[in-house]
């Protein structure tokens, strides 16, 4: 069995974690802060099942400066793009022995090719996940919803790959996430599963930062639809001058309908950032829309418009509440 550690604290990161020690798989959590690392080696994670079923699970906790060069596992990274800077993926890259097997659970674009730069030589997977999770407290999550995740290699690396090493990868990464209770499956088309994923949460995102409402609440009245039929027409058509294809417009906007009832209760990661006034991934999701749209000589006035407006959304911190 594979070693195996999960990078980042947040909503994604420890319902991975919690889910893999629930099925007593050997996994760590490697957390950005030493305070998250004890307050989790003292209480263990709380997670609570979309049933209502409550477990807290002991799980090693190792804040990140703190891990042992020359990990060999495998590292689920849940890290927002936001996080991960040149800093974090130079430590990373020290962290990681050259046999060790990264994936990358973020959502957007341009990460992969960055942390590939970043990590020559290491096998390197992409994941995408409809999975919801709400994080309540530093040692705590809730699994709001459930949904697939896909994983795969990342095309342009697969000329250089150890074809027998990546499969091993592979094959362990969706073991791993199977035992653990994911409905996990390999793809060889990634990039379109991560163009699709792009494209709920460029719809999803931002709409529900803005309005401040749960993911269910989107499709509550006509002008909220017309707002998201908008949006989702401007991006799919920048997408697929990009790289998406194989699917219909009406099945891709069924796929954004479905997510929204099969996390009807969740509050995006976008509406929680914008909530708790900490930065959010805006420019690698709707920014990232803009700027392909720009390289193909079109405008996207209504992503430009929701990245000007979560941009300029004021912290808490900063109206003093």
């Amino acid at each position: 069995m594979h070693r195996l550690a999960v990078m980042g604290g947040g909503s994604l990161g420890l319902l991975l974690a919690g889910k893999l020690a629930a099925a007593g798989l050997p996994a760590e959590l490697w957390t950005r802060t030493e305070e998250q690392a004890a307050r989790i080696a003292e209480s263990g994670l709380t997670l609570e099942e979309r049933d209502g079923s409550v477990a807290v699970r002991r799980i090693e906790a190792v804040p990140f400066e703190e891990v042992t060069p020359g990990f060999d596992g495998i590292v689920l990274i849940a890290l927002k793009q936001t996080s991960m800077d040149g800093r974090l993926l130079r430590t990373l890259g020290r962290k990681l022995g050259m046999n060790a097997g990264t994936v990358l659970f973020q959502n957007g674009i341009g990460h992969v090719e960055r942390v590939s730069g970043a990590l020559p030589g290491r096998r390197l997977l992409a994941a995408v996940t409809t999975e919801a999770a709400l994080r309540s407290g530093p040692s705590s999550v809730r699994h709001t919803g459930s949904g697939e995740t896909w994983i795969g290699e990342w095309e342009p690396l697969s000329a250089a790959s150890d074809k027998n090493g990546m499969a091993d990868l592979i094959s362990g990464v969706e073991q791993a996430l199977k035992k653990a209770g994911f409905s996990a499956s390999v793809s060889n088309e990634i990039r379109e599963r991560m163009l699709r994923k792009l494209l709920i949460n460029a719809v999803v995102n931002p709409l529900t930062a803005l309005w401040r409402v749960p993911n269910g609440e989107l499709t509550a009245t006509p002008e909220r639809r017309l707002a998201m039929d908008a949006l989702f027409r401007e991006t799919a058509g920048v997408l697929r001058q990009n790289g998406l294809h194989g699917a219909k417009d009406s099945e891709l906007w069924e796929d954004v309908l479905r997510v929204c009832r099969a996390t009807a209760a969740n509050r995006s990661s976008m509406l929680q950032d914008v909530t708790a006034g900490r930065e959010t991934e805006i420019d690698a999701l709707n920014g990232a829309v803009c700027r392909m749209a720009a390289a193909s000589g079109r405008d996207a006035p209504w992503n430009a418009a929701v990245t000007a407006l979560v941009k300029a959304i004021q912290s808490p911190k900063e109206r003093g509440v």
